[in-house]
C-alpha cells in the first residue's frame, strides 16, 4: 500500500512539474481565463464550475458520446465512466454501481434526474428500466466520482449520477425515432416542442421492449422469463413571467410489464416461489422549480417534486412433488401466495440560495425536507412514513488567481432520529492556465433502507409434525446506524491542446465502516435460513483512475477510461455468539476484496466522414469480479459495440436539424457470441438493431396557436 501511494504521488508530481509551476507570460490571470474549453458542471458542489475547479472528479457524458456509443438504454451509458460496474440480473434489470458491487442494489450512489432523486424507498434501488425517461431526451449526464454527501446528502457515499434532460427550447420540431432488431427489439419515440414569447414546451411519447436474454445452452430446463415492454410520457414546460423569474414544470409517467421467474423441474426450498408471472410497474413524477434572479450576484430557487411507484408482483408457489430434501413434499405440498406488491411515494421540498459575496467568493446554501412513504405488506412490518431534514452550505473561495478552496457540509436528521454532518474540503491549485492539481477530504454517511430496518417476509406453509412451518426469507432486527465513509483523493486535470482535449487522473483511498450486510438468524420452523441486517464489515478501497478525452481533429474523438482499484482489509465489525454466523462473516470478508474488479477500461472512438457517414466504436474490458449475493465469480469480459450511421438531408451537413434524418446500424458484442456478468443464467449474445430518425420540417410556434 505504501509503495502504491509513493508511485501515485510521484506520478502526479511529475505531471505537475512537466506542466510548469509558473505562468508562461509572467502575469496572474483572472478566474475567467481558467479552462474556458472545459465543460461547466453543476453536480459536484451545486455551483456552476469548470471541471478544473470542482471539489470532486466529474465525468461528463455528453450528447455526442451517447449517440456514438449506440447505447439503447440509459444503464449502458455508465460503462463509459471509469470504475463503474454495469451488469444485468435479467433482460430488464440492470445493475449500476460505482467501484464494484456487493449486491443487485446500488445503495451507496445517489441518482438524480434534473435534480430529482430516483433512488427508491424500501430496498434502495434505481429501477433503470421503468424510468419515465427516453434516452433521446438526455442532454448530458454528470457523474461525481467520490463521496458528495456534503452537497447531496445520504446515500452519496460513493458518488452521484445527475441526468440532465434537454431543455424545452431545444426541441422545436417534431422528431420520430424507430428501432428494430434481434432479441425482439422494438422501440419508438415521438417528441415535439414549441416556443412562445415567454414560454417553451417539450413533449415525448415513447415505447420500448424486447424479449430479454437467451438462456444458456446447458440450462434449457430453466428458460428465462424476461420479456418486457415499457410505455412512457415525459414533458417539460418552461414559463418566464418576468425577466427575473422562470417556472419549470416537469411531468412523467411510465407503464411497464415485465416477465419474471423461471420454470424448473428440480424444485427446492429456495426456488418454490420463482414461478413464471408478469410484474406490472407504474411510475410517475411531478416537479416544480421556480428560479428568481437578483441581478448578477444572487438567485433563489424553490424546488418541489413527487415520485410515485406502484408495483404488482403476485405469484403462488409451485407445490413440492419431487423437492429436495424429500421432507418438503409434505411441508410445502400446497400452493401459497407471495404478493410482492408495493406502493411508494417520495415528496421533497428544497430552498436554495446562491450568491456572490465578493468578487472572489461564492456561496450556496439551503434547507430541505423529504418524506418517503411505503406500503409493502409482504416486505415490511408496517407502512412507514419516514421524514428527513437537511441543511447544507458550500463556499467557493478564490484565495489567489491560482488557488481555490471549496468548503462545504450537510447536516441531516434521518427518520430514525439520528443526526449526522457530512463535511468536505478541497484545494485546487492551477499550475498553469491549463493544468490543475486537486486534493480533497470528505466524510459521508449512508442511512439504512426501510427493508434493512423494518423488513419482514414470511409465508406460512403446512402444519406438519406438530409444527407450523414457514418460508421465512428475512426479518430485520432494526436498530442500525448509518454507514460512514472517509475519503481522501488527489488528482490532476489538464487541457492538452486548443481543441479542448483533456486528461483527468485521480487517486483515492476510502474507508467505509459499519457496512450493512445480511445476517443469518435462527428459525427452526423455516425451510430456508432467514436473514436479518447488521453492521457487519469495515473495508478500505484504493485506486487510480483516469480519462483521456482527445480530439483527433474536427471530426474525430477518442475517449479512453482506465481504472486500477482494489478493496483491502475487509474485516468483520462485530463478533457474534453464534459460531455459524461468525464463519459466514469471515467467508464474506474473505470474498469482499473480489467485489471490485482490479482492472477495468473502456474506449469510445467516433469519426464523422464526409457525406454524413458516421462511425462509432466502443470497447469495454472488465476484470474478474464477484457480486456477493450472486455467489459465483464473474470472469474476465471483453466486448466491442459498433455503430455505423448515415445522416440524410440537412443533418448531413450539420445544419439546423430540420427536414433531415438518420439511419444507423448497431452491432452489440461484435467480437463474441456471448459473455456473462452478474447472472450465470444469462448470456449477452451478439445482436444487431437498426435505428431510423426523421426530423420533420413542421415548426410549432406560439403565433400559430392563438
Amino acid at each position: 500500500m505504501k509503495l502504491f501511494r509513493y508511485r501515485l504521488c510521484t506520478t502526479l508530481l511529475l505531471a505537475g512539474m512537466s506542466c510548469g509551476s509558473t505562468w508562461a507570460d509572467g502575469h496572474s490571470p483572472s478566474e475567467q481565463v481558467y479552462f474556458q474549453e472545459l465543460p461547466v458542471v453543476l453536480s459536484a458542489s451545486r455551483l456552476s464550475q469548470p471541471l478544473s475547479e470542482t471539489p470532486n472528479a466529474v465525468t461528463v457524458i455528453d450528447r455526442g458520446m451517447i449517440e456514438a456509443s449506440g447505447a439503447r438504454n440509459i444503464a449502458d451509458l455508465f460503462k463509459l465512466v471509469p470504475s463503474m460496474y454495469v451488469g444485468y440480473q435479467n433482460g430488464h434489470t440492470p445493475i449500476v454501481s460505482y467501484r464494484g458491487a456487493t449486491d443487485a442494489y446500488a445503495r451507496r450512489m445517489q441518482v438524480l434526474v434534473d435534480g430529482r432523486s430516483v433512488y427508491l424507498p424500501v430496498f434502495g434501488e434505481v429501477d433503470w428500466a421503468e424510468l419515465p425517461l427516453d434516452i433521446g431526451d438526455i442532454d448530458r449526464i454528470e457523474v461525481v466520482r467520490g463521496p458528495a454527501a456534503a452537497s447531496h446528502g445520504s446515500n452519496s457515499v460513493q458518488g452521484v449520477i445527475n441526468i440532465i434532460t434537454r431543455h424545452a427550447h431545444d426541441v422545436r420540431r417534431p422528431e420520430i425515432s424507430m428501432r428494430w432488431g434481434e432479441a425482439g427489439i422494438s422501440d419508438a419515440s415521438f417528441r415535439f416542442g414549441g416556443a412562445g414569447e415567454n414560454w417553451d414546451y417539450r413533449v415525448t411519447l415513447a415505447t420500448r421492449g424486447d424479449t430479454g436474454f437467451d438462456p444458456l445452452p446447458a440450462a434449457l430446463s430453466i428458460p428465462l422469463n424476461d420479456d418486457n415492454r415499457t410505455k412512457l410520457f415525459n414533458t417539460q414546460l418552461s414559463y418566464r413571467p418576468t425577466g427575473s423569474d422562470t417556472l419549470d414544470i416537469r411531468l412523467g409517467y411510465s407503464d411497464a410489464t415485465r416477465q419474471q421467474g423461471e420454470l424448473s423441474t428440480g424444485w427446492s426450498s429456495t426456488s418454490i416461489f420463482t414461478g413464471l408471472r408478469d410484474q406490472k410497474v407504474h411510475s410517475n413524477f411531478e416537479q416544480l422549480t421556480w428560479l428568481h434572479t437578483f441581478g448578477v450576484d444572487s438567485d433563489l430557487q424553490l424546488n418541489y417534486y413527487h415520485i410515485g411507484r406502484d408495483t404488482r408482483d403476485e405469484r403462488y408457489s409451485t407445490p413440492c412433488v419431487h423437492c429436495t430434501p424429500a421432507a418438503l413434499n409434505s411441508i410445502a405440498s400446497g400452493s401459497y401466495p407471495l404478493f410482492d406488491n408495493a406502493a411508494v411515494h417520495r415528496r421533497d421540498f428544497e430552498v436554495q440560495h446562491t450568491l456572490n459575496t465578493t468578487p472572489d467568493n461564492r456561496l450556496v446554501w439551503g434547507i430541505g425536507v423529504r418524506q418517503d412513504s411505503a406500503t409493502a405488506p409482504n416486505n415490511l412490518r408496517y407502512s412507514p412514513k419516514w421524514r428527513e431534514y437537511r441543511l447544507f452550505a458550500h463556499d467557493e473561495l478564490r484565495i489567489t488567481p491560482a488557488n481555490l478552496v471549496n468548503i462545504g457540509a450537510m447536516a441531516e436528521r434521518n427518520a430514525l432520529g439520528q443526526t449526522r454532518v457530512s463535511p468536505r474540503v478541497s484545494f485546487n491549485h492551477h499550475l498553469t492556465q491549463r493544468d490543475t492539481l486537486r486534493a480533497s477530504v470528505s466524510v459521508a454517511y449512508r442511512n439504512p433502507e426501510m427493508v434493512e430496518e423494518l423488513g419482514e417476509q414470511s409465508v406460512p406453509l403446512n402444519h406438519v409434525g406438530g409444527r407450523q412451518w414457514t418460508w421465512h426469507n428475512f426479518s430485520a432486527a432494526g436498530g442500525l446506524s448509518p454507514e460512514k465513509a472517509i475519503s481522501r483523493e488527489i488528482g490532476y486535470i489538464g487541457q492538452l491542446d486548443e481543441a479542448g482535449s483533456t486528461l483527468d487522473v485521480r487517486a483515492y483511498h476510502d474507508q467505509i465502516s459499519k457496512i450493512i450486510w445480511v445476517d443469518l438468524v435462527a428459525d427452526p420452523n423455516s425451510i430456508v435460513t432467514p436473514k436479518s441486517f447488521q453492521s457487519d464489515f469495515n473495508a478500505k478501497y484504493s485506486g487510480l483512475e483516469g480519462t483521456l478525452n482527445y480530439r483527433l481533429g474536427a471530426r474525430s474523438r477518442l475517449i479512453l477510461n482506465y481504472a486500477h482499484q482494489f478493496s483491502t482489509s475487509a474485516t468483520p465489525s462485530r463478533i457474534s455468539p453464534v459460531g455459524a454466523i461468525n464463519a459466514a462473516l469471515l467467508t464474506y470478508a474473505g470474498r469482499y476484496s473480489q467485489t471490485v474488479p482490479k482492472d477495468s477500461a473502456s474506449l469510445l472512438l467516433s469519426h464523422d466522414f464526409s457525406g454524413g457517414l458516421q462511425l462509432g466504436a466502443a470497447y469495454y474490458h472488465i476484470g474478474p469480479v464477484r457480486i456477493l449475493d450472486a455467489g459465483t465469480l464473474q470472469p474476465l469480459a471483453r466486448y466491442l459495440d459498433l455503430r455505423i450511421a448515415q445522416r440524410l438531408g440537412r443533418w448531413q451537413s450539420n445544419q439546423e436539424k430540420s427536414g433531415g434524418g438518420e439511419i444507423a446500424l448497431v452491432i452489440k458484442n461484435a467480437l463474441s457470441d456471448h459473455y456473462f456478468d452478474y447472472s450465470t443464467q444469462t448470456r449477452h449474445k451478439r445482436l444487431a438493431f437498426v435505428t431510423a430518425k426523421v426530423n420533420l420540417t413542421v415548426s410549432i410556434n406560439a403565433k400559430y396557436c392563438r
